[in-house]
């Protein structure tokens, strides 16, 4: 039975099957509310996956405060019109903003111009989406639309030394896991990104 598994802290992650790989969608559970991050890749992806999983936590799409989209690639945002024409009135953010006293958005363009992370202050991990691409996951090579934007926001990630773990939307390699934790893990994986990027070896 799908359902999602406790990742860091208050974030949980759902595992959604998309071709030879898995797409993730997050369950933050901020306080009393819930939050959700990225909705799959279709219809399909909301109803066999997403709402029994949700139920299984003791919510319905109803009790979501907000939908927050890391970016707009099918995988991440293609059960969009499945997830509005179920909850109407649901909050959908794409941008850089405030959601609560613990949880911000956090600009990461590079993979693509619209890209955002989420930022978990309560236990310090931020939720990357598609923003940290090592060399790319299943048939997908590493996939950047601007090599600057991308070296400039792993950058920033790494200067940012509140952030205790990375939480990847897919399995990248060469890691092969979809988290990374501690500041030295998160440091050879940024540097890793970054010198690859420039075209560096490793």
């Amino acid at each position: 039975m799908c359902r999602f598994e406790k990742e860091v802290g208050n974030i949980y992650r759902l595992k959604i099957p998309f071709e030879d790989i898995y797409t993730s969608v997050f369950l933050i559970k901020d306080g009393g509310g819930a939050l959700l991050v990225d909705c799959g890749q279709s219809r399909e992806a909301v109803d066999e996956y997403i709402v029994p999983a949700l139920e299984g936590e003791g919510y319905s799409l109803s009790d979501i405060a907000a939908l927050i989209l890391t970016h707009r690639h099918k995988d991440h945002a293609g059960g969009l019109p499945r997830i509005l024409e179920l909850t109407p009135s649901l909050t959908v953010i794409a941008g850089e903003g405030v959601i609560s006293e613990a949880v911000k958005t956090y600009p990461l363009p590079g993979h693509t111009r619209d890209s955002i992370g989420v930022l978990c202050e309560d236990c310090s991990a931020l939720i990357t989406g598609d923003g940290v691409q090592g060399d790319g996951v299943g048939r997908y090579p590493t996939l950047i639309s601007d090599k600057e934007d991308y070296i400039s926001s792993l950058g920033k990630i790494a200067a940012d030394k509140g952030i205790r773990a990375l939480i990847f939307s897919h399995p990248y390699r060469p890691w092969g896991k979809d988290t990374v934790h501690g500041s030295e893990e998160i440091n050879l994986c940024l540097s890793y990104c970054i010198n690859k990027a420039k075209g560096e070896k490793q």
